[in-house]
């Protein structure tokens, strides 16, 4: 069963064709890749199925409700979570960045610090709780971008690049926490330029170059995919 749909979505800027009639489906429980060169395009995906950007076309169902034209915050509310490359906590506790986006679901502050030093365990920050996140290192920050997503109670999770900048230690740290997400109920796609990483937890990977999507499949059938190949050398080939 598909839990997001995407129909035709399409994203120019004047005569730049960001995103050019991308479809594909997402489904309940899945962890999907979404990988191509720089500049293809995918963040601002993600910018558009969250709402940050509107789309010049197409359609973005979750859950069977369209979202094309609402809000982002009423997209959060219907069940998007999404982190940012560029990770910029709130000048807070770590308890208090994650209870902020908890509020939106609750008015209750007792529920909101509640639910978020649930998401702290998950993301094995409880015992940073009270620390201030610019005393923390990047590999905590982006656990607390993630947190601050899973806060909201998302049904899809777009994480953006939350490895980049990792050393391997904190990536081989990092991996087992997109399962663990997941395992809680939480369908995730996430954009990763480190293929060893993304490969090995992506159950289908999405490839993306210059606005389109040029490839959907497995792991080994994308990185076997000559369109992928050249995608990725620079080379062009008139059948992709």
């Amino acid at each position: 069963m598909a839990l997001l749909e995407v129909k035709q979505l399409t994203k120019r800027f004047g005569g730049l064709v960001a995103v050019n009639q991308m479809n594909f489906e997402v489904a309940q429980g899945e962890i999907v890749g979404l990988i191509g060169p720089n500049g293809a395009g995918k963040t601002t995906v993600f910018n558009l199925i969250s709402g940050i950007l509107p789309a010049t076309e197409g359609s973005i169902v979750l859950n069977n409700c369209e979202l094309s034209r609402m809000p982002a915050h009423r997209r959060s509310l219907a069940g998007i979570g999404r982190t940012f490359q560029v990770v910029r906590p709130f000048e807070m506790t770590v308890l208090e960045n994650v209870m902020v986006p908890a509020l939106t679901r609750t008015k209750n502050t007792a529920k909101a610090r509640k639910k978020a030093f649930q998401v702290l365990e998950m993301m094995g920050l409880d015992e940073l709780a009270e620390a201030e996140p610019g005393n923390l290192t990047l590999a905590q920050r982006k656990r607390i971008e993630v947190a601050r997503a899973l806060a909201t109670d998302p049904k899809l999770l777009l994480l953006d690049e939350v490895l980049a900048g990792l050393n391997p230690t904190e990536v081989a740290e990092n991996l087992p926490l997109i399962r663990q997400v997941r395992d809680k109920g939480v369908t995730i796609i996430f954009i990763e330029h480190l293929m060893d990483a993304m490969m090995s937890v992506s159950e289908r990977v999405l490839v993306m170059d210059q606005g389109s999507l040029i490839s959907s499949g497995t792991p080994t059938e994308v990185t076997n995919d000559e369109c992928v190949i050249k995608a990725y050398l620079g080379e062009e080939d008139p059948q992709c």
